[in-house]
């Protein structure tokens, strides 16, 4: 079980403030070299950590106990296994770049348009272990974004994500578009091991990728984005360049994942493949 060690004396909030904004019920002090045992951790905003206590620690008020709490990361240390473990799923990127171009209902699906498509065919090609790529070369397809596209047109755009839901469903993938994702879904998610097909904030009309991993000690997410390298958290791209993998920071995840607050990541839950349960919860 992962041990919290406090390195200065702190304090573990119920919410991400400053302690003095937060009443004597919602904070409890650590002093320096007090430790504690975690049942679950995550990295969330403003260089915060999420921590569940194995045991309820008694507030500064004297009678509120509280077992979810956030510390200050700097103030802490975290050690055991899980604290440097790294989650990289083993998914195929793919590009957007290069897709066919469809035409539905007089809507032009151009390469540039169809992160969403590809994104998802990235996450179902892996659940389905390279279903959809062995489709491609049965019925003489360029690709398995020209199977998975097919499915979502029939449903609606591909930037509708409804229609992406039906496609996943039609393929055995059952799912659902959550608008409330907080770090730890994001994390549950990816130890179980499925992908999270997320929605990146990006000029003005967003951009879709897949967080495929997580690195503890680098403080990064991993991330397939199929339209390149982005330059962390800036507009700005190397078009068609790498994408795989890409190290997106805590900083950067915050400010175009989290950046309307802890629990409102956009992003798809899956709930089960082929039948079986993933174990993730609805509601998410």
């Amino acid at each position: 079980m992962p041990k919290v060690t406090a390195k200065v004396d702190t304090f573990l909030k119920k919410r991400v403030l400053g302690a003095t904004d937060l009443t004597d019920a919602e904070k409890l002090f650590m002093s320096k070299g007090s430790s504690f045992a975690v049942t679950e951790f995550a990295p969330d905003r403003n260089q915060h950590i999420f921590l569940k206590l194995a045991s309820p620690l008694t507030a500064k008020d004297g009678v509120t106990k509280l077992q979810a709490v956030y510390a200050y990361d700097p103030h802490i240390q975290i050690e055991g296994q899980e604290a440097v473990q790294v989650v990289k799923l083993d998914v195929p990127y793919a590009s957007q770049l290069g897709n066919e171009q469809i035409v539905r209902a007089g809507q032009v699906w151009y390469d540039w348009r169809q992160c969403n498509t590809t994104s998802n065919t990235m996450l179902a090609n892996y659940l389905l272990k390279g279903e959809l790529t062995n489709q491609a070369k049965t019925q003489g397809l360029p690709e398995p974004e020209s199977v998975y596209m097919r499915i979502v047109a029939k449903y609606g755009d591909t930037t509708d994500h409804e229609a992406q839901t039906s496609a996943l469903k039609e393929l055995g993938i059952e799912t659902y578009f959550s608008y409330t994702l907080s770090s730890k879904d994001v994390l549950m998610s990816l130890k179980t091991g499925i992908p999270v097909v997320a929605g990146f904030a990006y000029k003005h009309s967003g951009h879709i990728c897949v967080i495929v991993g997580h690195d503890p000690v680098q403080k990064a997410w991993l991330v397939h984005d199929p339209y390149g390298t982005r330059h962390g958290y800036s507009d700005n791209y190397d078009i068609g360049i790498g994408g795989a993998y890409d190290i997106y920071s805590y900083d950067t995840m915050q400010r175009i994942f989290w950046d309307q607050g802890g629990e409102s990541g956009w992003g798809r839950v899956v709930t089960s493949v082929k039948g079986k349960p993933t174990g993730l919860p609805m509601g998410l």
